[in-house]
């Protein structure tokens, strides 16, 4: 890893490295921290990065302190580390497509470019997806992160040529589509009704590229969960990464002082064999007939009370029960082999083991164990929820949720689950969360959520693309092996095909009202251009602030117009992205709201179209920044403006703060003019300077 990503870490103190051991992929997480700073990569064991991410100690900002700054550098230069950063990472045949979809406008103090997309397979799609962050200061990446697809699919990638054409294949997949066609809501909040096509849900279908044939991808997927499997969508080729930089470098980057301070943090951990046998020895789990297949284990990051690092183990179990896989996960201290949690997941097979513990039994089952393990918090809880296995068909373990009640209601952030096998009794899952430190308001105007409609209807491009579909697993086979005890029935191969895709959708309900919430995927131009600056003494600065989204929404900015309280407010606070629309129902409330919050105004100074002086407008942007205190100091001020003596005394100390920082430099003949109405233009400048 170091080497792949040409990584100094010599600058780090600590180091930790926690290890995913799946068989198909193990992943390797990697953590330095030093001095205000981390930095964390997941891995392949062959080196392929995953994620990345790189902090550094925040700045000491107050809150809600008003403090605009341009951003760093270029989006450009930003784009441009990013791609030599992606060059680095990702792996032979794949390349990444940008999303030209996000919003480019960047806000004032901005930290970090961010950029996201597609990873592409051989040009095609293939479901994965990337994103990058850059520093604006120096074009540092900042964070990445991507999907993959080792572990997961068998037999390669498919060659990316296509037997049948994109209008063969639309035309076969348009009988898969239905509507119909109803009245609902219209967009614009009025109530109206508009008739709309909406889709019906169903199945998901693809086309095979090479024979042009229909396929139905979620019926697929159906028969794998119950273990058959057809010859559909079978993918031929294969595709064969290029080796990893660490694999072709000549030799291993050397640790540094940390890396091995972190290595040593695994001392004393205990091996799978230890940890299995002393799992096994709490007989109440019922793991005799089970299969270890997999451990994990994860360093804490912060020491126990003995100065040392806990690290825990998670031991994957599963067994055979005729046609059924089942799988039990025990949590436990990988020094000292002590549980910590259990998880357990099976699918009863027609022909047993036969269900003899009903739910009464086994509730008193759960309420004992529960007694036992923490009577004092156990006795905070009622019975939240819970189901009979008996009810059902196919499930295994009666399940009950304990959970805080005060004031009438529950309150599911502390809550203990138990689960309780109905074939035998036992203990087959349990897990807790309880903070003691929680306190509890009455509860007041509780409001029913109501169904929304769907009023969805988007739009298509039939895409082809690489497509995930199950596959049975080959056993046989010694890389597939060490699966056998983990439950799985199938993995996947990718298959070249046709899919209808759609950019847009509906999707949500606002719970107060009922309506549908619309999800912006869309770009939303939310650039800001003026029609009346050509010319204007303060063109370039206006132009500039609106590049980052600040300023006045409507076209024009009206340059020349005498500034009120409520055009300087809502240019202010235009640079926390928040864009006044007038007319717009609340939305000059708001502004009030946030320059109360900020110290602007206090409550009984709002007067919104009262016009501004050049001194009173230094003042609000002044004390929005937090120098008000300073500014009202008496006698320890002074000015070179023409007209000082004419500088109101309350408004002095503004005057001087304003000069020295900037903000003003002086009205013609170098007069302050405190007196004199202030203009749109001339707050705009005073913001930029």
């Amino acid at each position: 890893v170091k080497t792949a990503l040409d990584l100094n870490t010599d600058d780090y103190t600590t180091f930790y490295g926690d290890l995913e051991d799946d068989p198909l992929s193990p992943t390797w997480r990697l953590e330095w921290s030093g001095d205000g700073c981390s930095l964390s990569v997941s891995a392949t064991e062959e080196g392929k990065i995953l994620s990345y991410y790189r902090s550094a100690a925040p700045s000491e900002t107050a809150y809600n302190q008003f403090a605009p700054i341009f951003p760093a550098g270029d989006r450009e230069s930003a784009r441009q580390a990013a791609l030599a950063f992606l060059d680095r990472v990702l792996a032979d045949g794949e390349t990444a497509a940008w999303n030209e979809n996000q919003s480019t406008t960047v806000r004032l103090g901005t930290t970090r470019y961010r950029f996201n997309g597609e990873i592409l397979i051989n040009g095609l799609s293939a479901g994965l997806s990337f994103s990058v962050a850059v520093s604006c200061e120096d074009n540092a990446v900042l964070s990445f992160y991507r999907d993959d697809l080792d572990g997961q699919i068998m037999d390669g990638v498919p060659a990316p040529a296509a037997q049948v054409t994109a209008g063969e294949a639309a035309a076969a997949l348009r009988d898969t589509l239905a509507m119909r066609l109803e009245y609902v809501l219209a967009e614009d909040g009025d109530a109206r009704a508009v008739l709309r096509y909406l889709p019906e849900s169903g199945d998901e279908f693809y086309v095979d590229a090479a024979t042009g044939e229909l396929i139905n991808l979620s019926e697929l997927y159906r028969l794998a969960a119950e273990g058959e499997f057809g010859d559909k969508g079978a993918a031929g080729g294969a595709y064969n990464t290029s080796e990893t930089a660490a694999d072709a470098a000549a030799s291993e980057s050397p640790l540094s002082t940390a890396e091995q301070e972190g290595i040593e943090k695994l001392e004393g951990v205990l091996d799978r064999d230890t940890l299995d046998a002393k799992v096994r020895a709490l007989s109440a789990l019922g793991l005799d007939s089970y299969t270890l297949a997999t451990v994990s284990y994860s360093v804490g990051r912060q020491a126990g009370e003995d100065g040392v690092a806990p690290v825990t183990a998670s031991l994957r179990y599963g067994r055979q029960v005729d046609s059924a896989t089942w799988r039990r996960t025990a949590t436990v201290d990988a020094r000292t082999g002590e549980l910590i949690s259990l998880t357990s997941s099976a699918r009863l097979p027609e022909n047993g083991p036969e269900r003899t513990v009903d739910a009464e039994s086994a509730q008193t089952a759960a309420e004992d164990f529960l007694n036992s393990i923490a009577p004092g918090q156990f006795g905070k809880t009622d019975l939240y929820s819970s189901s009979d296995a008996l009810e059902s068909e196919y499930s295994v373990s009666h399940s009950f949720t304990y959970a805080q009640k005060e004031n009438g209601y529950f309150y599911t952030g502390n809550s203990f689950y138990v689960g309780v096998d109905a074939t035998d009794g036992s203990i087959s899952s349990y897990r807790k969360s309880f903070d003691d430190a929680v306190t509890f308001e009455s509860a007041d105007g509780i409001i029913s959520m109501e169904d929304a409609i769907d009023a969805w209807l988007g739009t298509y491009e039939t895409e082809l693309q690489y497509i995930l579909i199950p596959a049975a697993i080959d056993f046989s086979q010694p890389e597939y092996e060490p699966l056998a005890g983990m439950g799985l029935s199938y993995l996947y191969r990718l298959a070249l095909g046709y899919q209808l895709e759609r950019s847009d959708y509906l999707s949500g309900i606002d719970a107060k009202t009922g309506e549908p919430v619309v999800p912006g995927w869309v770009n939303v131009d939310d650039s800001i251009t003026y029609d009346d600056l050509d010319g204007h003494w303060a063109g370039k600065q206006i132009e500039a602030l609106a590049q980052y989204g600040v300023g006045y929404a409507g076209g024009s900015f009206l340059p020349g117009q005498a500034l009120t309280q409520l055009d300087l407010i809502a240019l202010l606070l235009s640079t926390e992205g928040y864009l006044y629309q007038p007319g717009e129902e609340g939305a000059a409330d708001y502004l009030y709201e946030r320059a109360y919050s900020m110290g602007m105004l206090a409550r009984g100074e709002r007067d919104d179209g009262a016009l501004l002086t050049r001194a009173q407008t230094v003042k609000l942007i002044l004390d929005a920044a937090g120098y008000g205190p300073v500014a009202r100091l008496e006698g320890i001020f002074r000015t070179s403006f023409a007209d000082d003596s004419s500088i109101p005394t309350e408004y002095y100390g503004y005057a001087a703060l304003a000069q020295g920082l900037g903000l003003v430099g002086g009205a013609p003949g170098s007069q302050f003019l405190p007196n004199a109405g202030a203009t749109r233009a001339e707050a705009a400048v005073m913001l930029y300077n």
